[in-house]
This record gives C-alpha cells, structure tokens and sequence, in this order.
C-alpha cells in the first residue's frame, strides 16, 4: 500500500480510538456487550477464515493439527482453561522455532512438565486461564501487532495511532473518574458472565461492580480495548486482504454470524457459551501470529540498534 493510504487508516484508527473511548466512558457495560455480541462474532469468523488461508501462520503446513489435537487431549482430560491456554500458547511458539519434530516432542514434555509447577501457582494460573483469552489478546496483542507495523512501516502516523492506543486507558483511569455510569438492568443480568474480569483485578469478590467506581473505570477499559480490537481488525481489511474469500464462503459466514448474534439475543446462556467457544478458538489459532508479530518486533528493533 501507499503511504497515503497507510495514513489513511491510521488516522482512521485514532478517531476511532477516540470514538471507542468516549462510548466507553458513557456506557462501558454497554459498549463492550454490544461489541462482543455483534462485532465479535464478525470478527473471530473473518479471522478464523483469514488464518486457514495463510496455514495459521505455522511452519509446516499441518501443524495447526497438532494444536488441535492438544487442545481435544486436554478437553478429554478435563483440564482446565488456564492448561489449554499454556499449552497452546507454548505449542504455538515450538511449532514456529523447532523444525525437526523429535525436538518438537521433546521441547512440549518440558513444556508440559514445567506447567505443572508454573500453574500450580495461582497468579500464572489467573493470567493463562482469565487474562490471556481476554485483556492480553484485545490489547498487549494488538499493540503489539500496531508496533510491529509501525516499525515495518516507518511513517509517523503509526507512532501516533500506537501512541494513542496507550492513552486510551490511561485517560479513561484518570480524567472524569468521579463520573457515574449508571448500568441499565440489561446490562447488568448480562454481564454477569464477564464479572470475574473486574472482580478478580480488583482482587475483591463481594464488590458490586455496577457501581465500585473502580469497578467502572477497569470496564470503561475493557470495553475500549474489546471494541478497538474489533474495529482495529476491520480497519486493516486492505492491508492484509482478509474479504478476499469465496462468494459461498463469504455467504457461510454471514449467515453463521446472523446466527450467532441471533442466538445471543434470543437465549443469553446458549449464545454466551456458542461466542465464548468461538472466541477462544480464534484466540488460540492466532497464537502463531502472535509470537510471529514479537519475533518481527525484535527484528526491527535489531535492525534500527544495528543503524
């Protein structure tokens, strides 16, 4: 792409940045069940099919499967999420570094055996099993995939829109804090199920988290960085192509997502747990992106120290 339209969708990006911040200080319960009920679905499907398209980024062209097959093991054995989500993001970064498939093998049952002291500990357990599938994936990765293209980039818009992905939170934490947001009472049943996110970081479960002012500014966060990262997504369409897909794909999606923000409205529990499903599954098959965008990271910083 040009550098004219880069900045196009940079600038794009940080008024809706801004945009995505107002809406979350006004109506933060809101916004982000809105987000997730109807840009999420949206978006874990383009991805899912954008992934398949590019072999999920992996080495070899079915190491997907192996993921795969780590994650039904782990299903079986009922382990829990925090295990699928370590072991998948460590599989993840293997399959990228280690071509020969002893040293694949070898380098997961270190990997295994060192999770079962790593998630003995109950602060690894919370970050693998509560924060990786949620606030890390919709804002550590999506910096990181930001930084990562202003550095390949090299123009100063990036640096602004990355710049301002980083004050986002910081002014939701700090102006207007003594504002209320008065939850609607579809929110708040709603919600309910996202309730651990800010019961846990505020490390008190008795809270009432519809009114702990906190309570409010941590979801004021949440739901600027779930709804930016689904804008984010959306926003890069000509850059990496993602709708270039079959008209039969194309129509399968749609009527998958018509379904899923159908279902959500329709039976709260059924559609919740289908989203929560498909979410983690999308998190999950981006892992090999995600170490791809930190190694790409180190590269670009390498080169600009070597200069």
């Amino acid at each position: 792409m040009t550098t004219t339209q880069l900045n196009r969708i940079n600038y794009f990006n940080i008024l809706a940045m801004l945009l995505a911040s107002c809406l979350a200080f006004i109506v933060p319960f809101e916004l982000f069940l809105l987000s997730y009920a109807i840009l999420g679905p949206a978006h874990y499907l383009t991805e899912i099919s954008w992934l398949k398209g590019k072999r999920f980024f992996t080495l070899k062209k079915y190491d997907y499967l192996i993921i795969t097959l780590v994650i039904v093991a782990s299903l079986l054995l009922k382990l829990p999420y925090a295990n699928i989500i370590y072991y998948t993001f460590g599989l993840s970064f293997i399959l990228l570094v280690v071509k020969d498939q002893i040293n694949r093998l070898l380098a997961f049952i270190i990997l295994v055996a060192a999770g079962y002291f790593l998630l003995s500990h109950n602060l690894l357990r919370t970050i693998f099993g509560l924060y990786v599938p949620t606030l890390i994936h919709v804002y550590v990765f999506t910096g990181a995939f930001m930084l990562f293209g202003a550095l390949k980039d090299r123009i100063v818009s990036g640096y602004i829109a990355l710049f301002v992905f980083l004050m986002c939170p910081l002014l939701l934490c700090f102006l207007f804090t003594s504002a209320n947001s008065i939850a609607t009472s579809w929110a708040i049943h709603s919600y309910r199920s996202f309730s651990q996110l800010n019961t846990t970081t505020l490390r008190n479960q008795s809270i009432n988290i519809y009114t702990n002012q906190a309570s409010i500014i941590l979801t004021r966060i949440i739901a600027f960085a779930y709804t930016y990262h689904y804008i984010n997504w959306f926003s890069k369409t000509r850059i990496i192509n993602w709708h270039r897909t079959t008209i039969t794909m194309g129509v399968v999606l749609g009527l998958i997502w018509l379904c899923s923000v159908a279902l959500y409205f329709y039976n709260y529990r059924l559609g919740i747990k289908w989203l929560f499903i498909l979410s983690l599954i999308h998190v999950i098959l981006e892992f090999p992106l995600n170490h791809r965008s930190f190694i790409g990271i180190g590269r670009e910083l390498k080169f600009k120290l070597s200069k």
